[in-house]
């Protein structure tokens, strides 16, 4: 920049005055982040993820159930729930399956929080979800990572405190750990260097509220030697120290560092919603990011991902790093995952058989099953390469497609024009088969505004078949 304003200097990432430009984004947007496709939610809110999330949820309460202690109730609480299409589709998912279970008799009560008070005013007025609500296994509260108090329930109307309940526990956070503050180090020849960072942009910036922001700003990082560990958590430390050891003898020839994201806000959180350190846990988590540890050779400092408000690669390897030193299992696929990494860790030590070494074989299985096979990355490589061919699928084949997505409403939307084109021309024989989609996509479908024209393409459909 010829003319350059420093707006912050040396900072460490997490305390860094981007994260402050994040909130007030979703401060004032509000719903209108997802209303407007500004911040992307598809690829981590879809009903093949929901069906993932509910299959191992369902293996985590069979090792449960292994254990001769019937507690009750679970909750499961969904971190920066967004847009709420996560929880709608798992409402679908699990809950007409958990009810047909032996293992009915346990309440389950899924809580979706958000730290934006107009986001959960949005969900909690929503009709859609007013059956769940009166059913009594939904409600909403606020949570605010940074400040990680107890939720209130709205609904309940009682306080849900992880230090206090002795119950276990299931965590989901999708796209959640890559929007929240973290750090950043970088190991040069061989030592670890904390990376502080300076914003500089073209003016002054009093006005952080300001969408053009992001067009004037530049981060420069510095890499300053430690002198002393980062952090007052042990594990935290043990975990850098163990790059630090480990990654210089991992660069190829050429290569003289490696950069490292370090997740302390997002450990801070699993930490505090692990509460009572033998109750079981589980935490089911989706995002941009890596889980081994060979993809930091390499890698630049980070840099924020743009899209309304911005996101940064997650280190999930660091994460399991820290399940395994606090007496958790780290499960992820046995495959590279390309466009999306989905990553489950447990805990359960001290808890009847449900223990690291014997219990969880349920938890794993399942998470092998709905994760590693034909799980949501292999899905979604699938769309992509399908969705410049859909004006060449035959009727049979656009209505297998949308079966095996589980009846999307975003992949319908794509197929609409060929299959408007194939109902057109197809024989009546068809027409239950269609039908039976439409129901099905409409169901499990959640409007986010009053624009939305889901109902008008459905009944385009219909029209065509009467």
């Amino acid at each position: 920049m010829t003319n350059h304003h420093i707006i912050a200097a040396d900072q460490r990432l997490s305390q860094s005055l981007l994260w402050e430009i994040q909130r007030r984004y979703f401060l004032r947007n509000g719903m209108k982040a997802w209303q407007n496709d500004e911040v992307p939610h598809d690829i981590s809110s879809n009903p093949v993820m929901a069906r993932a999330y509910a299959q191992v949820v369902s293996g985590f309460l069979r090792d449960l159930n292994e254990t001769d202690q019937r507690l009750e109730p679970i909750y499961i609480v969904e971190l920066g729930a967004g847009s709420g299409r996560l929880a709608y589709h798992f409402l679908h998912q699990f809950f007409p399956r958990h009810q047909q279970s032996s293992l009915a008799d346990w309440p389950i009560k899924y809580i979706m929080t958000d730290f934006v008070p107009e986001i959960v005013d949005f969900w909690q007025n929503h009709e859609r979800f007013r059956p769940w609500i009166e059913a009594g296994v939904l409600d909403f509260a606020l949570f605010d990572v940074l400040e990680r108090r107890p939720l209130h329930l709205r609904h309940a109307n009682i306080t849900l405190d992880p230090n206090q309940i002795r119950q276990p526990l299931i965590l989901i956070a999708n796209y959640f750990f890559d929007s929240i503050p973290q750090d950043s180090f970088v190991i040069e020849e061989g030592q670890l260097c904390q990376n502080l960072l300076t914003l500089i942009s073209s003016q002054p910036e009093p006005d952080l509220d300001d969408p053009a922001i992001w067009e004037r700003l530049a981060l420069a990082y510095e890499a300053i030697p430690l002198a002393e560990p980062p952090y007052e958590d042990d594990e935290y430390n043990q975990i850098l120290a163990w790059y630090e050891a480990v990654l210089p003898e991992m660069l190829v020839p050429g290569e003289t560092e490696a950069a490292v994201s370090f997740p302390n806000i997002g450990l801070d959180c699993i930490k505090y919603w692990r509460g009572a350190p033998n109750n079981p846990f589980l935490l089911l988590t989706a995002d941009r990011g890596i889980t081994l540890p060979d993809s930091l050779i390499g890698q630049e400092p980070p840099l924020p991902n743009l899209h309304g408000s911005f996101s940064l690669m997650v280190n999930y390897h660091a994460i399991g790093q820290y399940a395994e030193l606090t007496g958790g299992q780290a499960l992820y696929p046995a495959q590279y995952q390309d466009n999306l990494q989905v990553a489950a860790y447990v805990w359960g030590q001290g808890n009847g058989r449900f223990d690291k070494l014997n219990a969880g074989r349920y938890t794993r299985q399942a998470f092998a099953d709905a994760i590693g096979n034909a799980g949501p990355d292999d899905f979604f490589a699938l769309r992509q390469a399908l969705e410049p061919h859909l004006d060449t699928l035959t009727l049979p084949q656009l209505l297998s497609y949308l079966r095996l997505n589980v009846w999307d409403a975003d992949i319908f939307r794509d197929c609409f024009p060929a299959l408007l084109t194939q109902t057109l021309a197809a024989d009546s024989i068809w027409y239950e088969d269609i039908d039976l989609v439409l129901r099905q996509v409409w169901r499990q479908y959640l409007p986010l505004s009053e624009a939305d024209n889901m109902a008008d393409l459905i009944q385009q459909l219909r029209d065509v078949m009467e």
